[in-house]
């Protein structure tokens, strides 16, 4: 099945409690710290290790240090946010400011516990407010694609000679405290992001994402080749 434009709308009916209505359950929750500090809780689809221990009751965000989590349907993000392990509150939500916050269980603690031993962050989280492919604004973008941009520039890269192959040239605004720092420029390959001679790892889910949606007229049929060759369809 192809990961078409409904992915983006089932995705984001996304409740506060963090379980995915309609576009399956979280299977894994990818947690960013400070300074790059990461860490990954893996799901089950059923019981006590599910999303559903994610549930609670509505609650102000902290003010406080966090942990910015971004949660996977398959190779996509779903709705990401913030952990703020001190006071046990979950907030998953598409933009700033943060809102959309629980206080979690017990269960749901204990779940996330490796994610609550990263370093906390304090300053608000850089986020990517648009994306350009040929001078086109993809607004299918502000959602899954913004988030798997913002969580691959936050986790470790490393270098490489050249381009890697099927690359996607495109033009990101930022937008928050260290937004002068990230790049203007990224290329989106099948194994994560390039920009300034270095890669930073997504799964190939979220290049096919991006490239099944481009608009038809300005997609070149040597990227539509590479879709099928990669099995995105």
């Amino acid at each position: 099945m192809k990961l078409r434009l409904s992915w983006l709308i089932l995705i984001a009916t996304l409740a506060a409690s963090g379980t995915a209505q309609g576009g399956g359950s979280f299977e894994r929750i990818i947690g960013v710290g400070a300074n790059g500090a990461s860490a990954v809780v893996k799901l089950d689809a059923t019981g006590p290790r599910s999303d559903t221990a994610l549930r609670g009751d509505t609650v102000p965000a902290p003010r406080a240090g966090y942990v910015r989590v971004y949660p996977f349907i398959g190779d996509l993000p779903a709705i990401p946010g913030r952990l703020y392990p001190g006071a046990n509150v979950l907030c998953l939500y598409w933009h700033e400011p943060v809102s959309n916050c629980v206080r979690l269980s017990a269960a749901g603690a204990r779940l996330v516990a490796p994610l609550a031993s990263l370093p906390l962050r304090r300053d608000a989280p850089t986020v990517p407010v648009q994306v350009k492919y040929r001078s086109h604004v993809l607004r299918y973008a502000d959602g899954n694609v913004f988030a798997a941009i913002e969580l691959a520039l936050e986790r470790t890269s490393y270098a490489v000679r050249s381009i890697p192959p099927d690359a996607i040239a495109l033009a990101v605004t930022w937008r928050g405290p260290t937004a002068t720092t990230r790049p203007l420029t990224i290329r989106l390959t099948p194994k994560g992001v390039y920009a300034r001679g270095r890669l930073r790892p997504l799964p190939r889910g979220v290049w096919c994402y991006l490239a099944i949606n481009l608009p038809t007229r300005l997609t070149p049929a040597s990227l539509i080749e590479a879709t099928a060759s990669q099995r995105c369809g």
